[in-house]
């Protein structure tokens, strides 16, 4: 083919895709409020995020006030969890401004267990693993039990509890290793006696947690480093015996 019929072929094909891209945008703002959210909406329910968050944010940006632009906040919050594009602090922004607007209405109870998901998930990574997770800072697994504690209370019987129960129990085991990364540290680096508090607090304040077995174990060492055999020796008692009972739970003696 004669290359500038190439050319004048290729630069029409651009133009039309500009000219339909740009008429699909025209109509998309011609449509009525209710109208933007309906195809806002149906965008979320094929998995478009990315095609409904535009959506949601024109609605909230030409109507603010309205019932529609504070349904809006809701389900552009939805869209950043659902989409785990990363925007976690704006996902929690329109969740509260929700909130904010909404703080009687019946969805209160999934707002507060989806702030306890986000602030879960903005503190892990899929790509570094859990060893990156439970070396950050852990305010964020902090926060998600004072919001546990404050939807337990509030909403006891919300069908959303169980959810908000499951990132509890992760960030109850992301804080115990975290702490326990920190008396490692200490312990590598000599400092015996802050090893020691650090696993005493392991054990005292995460009773439940599943790593139990190493920490009971570093703890012993760690009392042998600083010269308490007999703190080691007790310890070492505890240990064989709640070994033994989990071997034999018909015979705990």
């Amino acid at each position: 083919m004669n290359p500038v019929k190439s050319s004048i072929i290729l630069l029409l094909t651009v133009f039309s895709i500009f000219v339909l891209l740009g008429g699909c945008s025209a109509e998309t703002e011609s449509l009525t409020m209710e109208a933007k959210y309906d195809l806002a909406i149906q965008q979320m329910d094929k998995g478009n995020y990315s095609a409904a968050t535009p959506l949601f944010q024109s609605i909230i940006d030409q109507n603010p006030g309205t019932r529609y632009a504070v349904y809006s906040y809701l389900k552009l919050a939805d869209a950043h969890i659902l989409s785990d594009d990363g925007k976690w602090d704006e996902a929690e922004t329109n969740y509260r401004i929700f909130l904010n607007y909404n703080s009687y209405s019946h969805l209160v109870p999934y707002v507060i267990s989806r702030l306890i998901e986000l602030n879960y998930k903005r503190n892990t990574s899929f790509f570094f693993g859990k060893e990156y997770t439970y070396s950050r800072d852990p305010e964020h697994f902090k926060k998600i039990i004072v919001e546990y504690q404050r939807f337990f209370f509030l909403y006891p019987n919300s069908l959303y509890l169980d959810d908000a129960e499951l990132y509890l129990k992760e960030s109850m085991e992301a804080l115990a290793e975290h702490e326990f990364i920190v008396g490692d540290w200490y312990f590598n680096h000599y400092f015996y006696e802050q090893a020691i508090y650090r696993y005493r607090y392991i054990m005292e304040n995460y009773p439940n947690f599943e790593g139990w077995q190493k920490v009971v174990e570093k703890l012993i060492l760690a009392y042998e480093k600083n010269q308490q055999p007999h703190l080691a020796g007790e310890f070492q008692r505890v240990y064989d015996s709640k070994l033994k009972a989990e071997a034999d739970p018909q015979n705990p003696s």
